[in-house]
């Protein structure tokens, strides 16, 4: 942990600019792009994904096995699918049928999705533990936890596929998901982490962390909202996808930094980098300008607070005088949405977001003799610096659509469909 004074008027954290950003330059998207390839063949070849269609949460270089299918990371996957499809521009050299691959695995995804992991209509249990002993690990109690949050990255993925192939299936579980979101979201967008089960119990009594209690990362969940609100065309998924948003500008400072723990006034750079995400999306989606800009100055906070070795403030503490201090041990998830974010902004072409791409790079899995992890981006560390190695399903997906938009691809004059930010 490196602790650092940073002076500022009344010790209160001040905005931050970046200056004049430059473009990228055309060389730099070479291997960007190679590196998204080699992720995206991960995804589909290297069977992270189970025989039974849900995805695999990482594969464990260390055990040589995979922990458990996971629903969040499996709805992320969707909405990737999606996205390549759309795009048909990523697929690995003299392979032309990228589009089909990525939206049959994904149909496999929302047939697992809807059928094994999903006890009551619109909800889904967080994990589907393997069956090698002991591989789910400190993980199991999070089992049967029916996470709002899961169900919201769920809801956007099923909207997606839906759009994309027309599934009937996605769209009749998208709008159980979506009512059984409203029910979790009160009045002023504040969302409960969880429904309280005899086997999940209170998330009152869960030990406190920022995904354990109602908090910025809850905003995410109004990207699918939103989603849901345009397709069906009731206003009600529209108008919480907005209060979840509101929601979160509670807690954003004059810096643009989300308080993420508000009994510590404290950061964590991946709900940091949620909140913003669904900001930039829900903003865009209901040309909600100051929702865009407040996204923006999250995006500029993380860049300016990115240190030289790429690596962003994995947590981040000020105290009353003024002391501020930092862990960044490597969450290569939190690099490659700092850098996601900086393109949404099109601020991808600073120096600190070209920091972000190199990191990203030294963090692909190098492995040609290891084919189920070759390719994948690995998660990089535990807060408390332990090496984690392991080809990861979610660090990969936002790799290869951050190094993607940070390469200055662009379809037309959007950066990013927002109906496709993972």
């Amino acid at each position: 942990m490196s602790q650092t004074a940073e002076r500022t008027h009344g010790h209160a954290e001040g905005p931050r600019t970046l200056g004049t950003v430059p473009r990228p330059r055309s060389s730099e998207a070479v291997p960007a792009l190679a590196a998204a390839r080699r992720g995206v063949r991960w995804l589909q070849e290297s069977g992270i994904q189970s025989a039974t269609g849900g995805y695999h949460s990482w594969f464990d270089r260390t055990r040589g096995d995979y922990p458990f299918e996971y629903s969040e990371v499996t709805g992320y996957q969707v909405t990737l699918a999606a996205w390549l499809a759309a795009r048909e521009d990523l697929a690995p050299a003299g392979d032309p049928l990228l589009r089909e691959e990525v939206l049959a695995a994904a149909d496999r995804a929302v047939r697992w999705l809807t059928t094994a992991v999903q006890p009551v209509p619109g909800a889904f249990r967080c994990l589907e533990a393997s069956r090698t002993a002991g591989a789910v690990g400190r993980f199991a109690g999070k089992a049967e936890r029916l996470y709002t949050f899961d169900a919201g990255i769920i809801l956007q993925g099923l909207v997606a596929h839906h759009v994309a192939t027309g599934s009937t299936t996605a769209l009749r579980t998208a709008l159980d998901t979506g009512e059984w979101l409203l029910r979790h979201v009160d009045a002023t967008g504040v969302v409960a982490p969880w429904p309280a089960t005899a086997e999940a119990g209170r998330w009152q009594d869960a030990p406190a962390d920022w995904s354990t209690r109602p908090g910025v990362h809850h905003a995410k969940v109004g990207i699918g909202l939103a989603a849901l609100g345009e397709v069906s065309g009731d206003e009600r998924f529209t108008r919480a996808a907005v209060a979840v948003c509101e929601n979160a500008l509670e807690l954003q400072l004059p810096s643009g930094r989300f308080v993420t723990n508000p009994t510590t006034a404290g950061t964590n750079i991946h709900p940091h980098s949620y909140a913003a995400e669904a900001l930039w999306a829900v903003g865009t989606a209901t040309g909600r300008d100051d929702l865009v800009a407040a996204s923006e100055r999250a995006a500029l906070w993380a860049l300016a607070a990115t240190d030289r070795d790429g690596l962003p403030p994995r947590r981040y503490a000020r105290a009353g005088d003024g002391t501020v201090s930092v862990v960044r041990h490597p969450r290569v998830d939190g690099v490659a949405q700092v850098l996601r974010l900086a393109a949404l902004h099109s601020a991808h072409g600073t120096r600190a977001a070209q920091r972000l791409v190199t990191t990203l790079l030294d963090r692909q899995v190098q492995a040609p003799d290891e084919p189920r992890a070759d390719g994948g981006f690995a998660f990089g560390a535990g807060t408390d610096g332990t090496p984690l190695p392991h080809a990861n399903v979610w660090v990969t997906a936002f790799a290869v659509q951050a190094l993607v938009l940070a390469a200055g691809e662009r379809r037309g004059t959007a950066v990013l469909d927002w109906r496709h930010l993972v």
